[in-house]
């Protein structure tokens, strides 16, 4: 199954890849576009364009999901096709778009400033003190991690003092979506942590059927097409999945864009004298470093792919972050360069878009304009309050991680 030219090629779940994921997805382009990994059992698809095709053919699926997904989300909405998904994605939807979108603005806004402000306790081993000119913070730790769950719970109706409880829960998720080598004890600690959080919402479901409000919960229950509502079951795994999807990526983002920007003085000084670059800037961190860097995929039916059989019920992994930096898609595709003409920012956050952050085709990612709404304006608030912000003496900025990959801290001097 694997290219003479590949056999030298590391295990996918190596060290060596773990260590600089780009340099094996370059190689991978050029020897290997759909190469077969013992490791993971499984081909690994590489290049933009067929990238690009899988996400749109419904001859990869998303039933691996089964294994790499049900057991902490429950049966979600992302591996349900045809009019099953069109359904359950319609109730959902108005939440996430036009006015159901405009409602949370004023949500986000508010938890930007109570963390900048540290106007009330965040957590409990969180130091209560606002940011200030000249304080030297982790731009990831003190800011990012916090602003996405603190948005997510504040839709759900749920309190910001159970930021350490939500945080831990996610943080378990997280590691059970990346645990491509199947290590049985971040298994179970992933189990265990969809028990806990179910235990913990069940009541709160159950209360907001009898006192319905303005939250995301209440809305859930009350959604309704042609006599269709979603059960208690289908609430928790729509629920368990937004704190996932809303708290990893963003605050990931955020951290990530920022450290681009700061590596290069000028840029930053850019953006901050001229906010018709910040989407863009968002957009191109997306680009070349998504938090999310590939989805699993299994075959319904054979399929020939760059010479590869791949036959029905095989394991692929769709490689975003590969496909994002194709030469053949996007000139000098390892720079950051958010002026570069080969990307149309205005699509990054629609299903239209060129690049793969938020996936593509019929599972698109449904919360990836609440996304671009949270780091617009973090982004601007940052930038308004911090003008001089630099990274702090002696610190540079790393990335880390294979699944979901960012910088692991961001020290800066406000």
């Amino acid at each position: 199954m694997t290219s003479t030219t590949a056999r030298a090629l590391p295990g996918f779940l190596s060290a060596e890849v773990a260590a600089d994921p780009d340099a094996f997805y370059r190689r991978l382009r050029a020897e290997d576009p759909v190469h077969w990994d013992d490791g993971y059992q499984g081909y690994l698809i590489s290049k933009h364009a067929d990238v690009g095709f899988a996400y749109r053919n419904p001859l990869f699926s998303t039933q691996n999901y089964e294994v790499s997904l049900q057991p902490v989300f429950g049966r979600s909405m992302l591996q349900m096709d045809g009019a099953e998904h069109s359904r359950k994605k319609a109730l959902v939807t108005p939440y996430f778009r036009g006015k159901g979108l405009e409602k949370w603005a004023p949500v986000i806004a508010r938890n930007v400033a109570t963390i900048l402000d540290r106007s009330v306790t965040s957590a409990s081993e969180h130091i209560v003190r606002g940011f200030r000119p000249g304080d030297t913070v982790d731009l990831l730790a003190d800011f990012g991690y916090y602003l996405p769950v603190y948005v997510i719970t504040d839709m759900l109706g749920l309190p910001h003092s159970d930021y350490d409880r939500f945080f831990d829960w996610y943080s378990r998720h997280v590691a059970f979506l990346g645990n491509l080598a199947r290590d049985p004890e971040i298994d179970e600690r992933g189990r265990r942590a969809t028990k806990e959080l179910w235990e913990y919402l069940a009541p709160v479901v159950e209360d907001r059927r009898s006192h319905l409000g303005e939250d995301l919960i209440s809305g859930l229950i009350t959604a309704e097409i042609d006599g269709e509502r979603l059960d208690d079951l289908e609430i928790l795994t729509h629920v368990t999945q937004l704190l996932n999807a809303g708290s990893e990526t963003t605050g990931k983002a955020l951290a990530s864009m920022f450290a681009y920007l700061l590596r290069e003085r000028e840029l930053f000084e850019e953006v901050r004298e001229d906010r018709a670059q910040v989407v863009p800037a968002i957009s191109e961190t997306l680009r070349i470093s998504p938090p999310s860097q590939m989805n699993g995929r299994k075959t319904t039916q054979d399929v020939d792919l760059h010479g590869a059989h791949l036959p029905a019920g095989t394991l692929v992994m769709l490689l975003m972050a590969s496909a994002n930096r194709d030469e053949d898609r996007f000139h000098d595709p390892d720079t950051f360069d958010f002026h570069r003409p080969d990307l149309d920012h205005t699509k990054t956050f629609s299903a239209a878009g060129d690049t793969f952050a938020f996936g593509s085709g019929r599972h698109f990612c449904l919360g990836a304009m609440l996304a671009k709404s949270e780091l617009e304006m973090a982004a601007n608030v940052l930038l308004d309050r911090f003008p001089d912000m630099r990274l702090a003496d002696g610190f540079t900025p790393r990335w880390a991680g294979l699944k979901m990959r960012s910088v692991d801290r961001l020290t800066v001097t406000l």
